[in-house]
């Protein structure tokens, strides 16, 4: 029965594209350290420290934001992607275009991978708002 398992092949522009977005990613958040470190050390010398702490708190404010959408658009990939399986009774979705050679599921194997994914979307929805509300109660609890 394994040697009769179909295997949908690696997409290599997806993989491709996959790689640069990570690279392109991790030189962005290291110039965004070094930057934040630079400006960090001027203002500490310019600003009085009411002023830098306020600074640093909208930054921080701007940071849980982000993290909360990342939140809500990874949940969203995820109930998408589950939902699709689901419906195709396929792992991977005909659609699907994986980074690597991914063995095809079908029928109830399908759906339940289907439905992992769309609890972890659920999960990473809820865990996106979660982080909104507490950003909100802690930028309520500062001003």
């Amino acid at each position: 029965m394994l040697g009769d398992m179909q295997i949908q092949p690696a997409d290599r522009s997806q993989r491709r594209n996959a790689v640069i977005i990570i690279v392109v990613a991790a030189i962005a958040l290291i110039v965004l350290f070094v930057a934040f470190d630079h400006w960090l050390q001027h203002a500490a010398q310019r600003m009085s420290t009411t002023e830098l702490v306020t600074s640093v708190e909208r930054m921080i404010s701007a940071c849980v934001i982000l993290m909360s959408l990342c939140l809500l658009l990874l949940g969203r990939h995820l109930l998408l992607r589950g939902r699709r399986i689901v419906r195709d009774r396929r792992y991977p979705a005909n659609d699907a275009r994986p980074l690597r050679a991914t063995p095809v599921r079908e029928g109830d194997d399908a759906v339940r991978i289907g439905n992992a994914s769309r609890v972890a979307g659920l999960i990473a929805c809820l865990l996106g708002v979660a982080i909104a509300i507490a950003g909100w109660f802690w930028v309520a609890q500062m001003g």
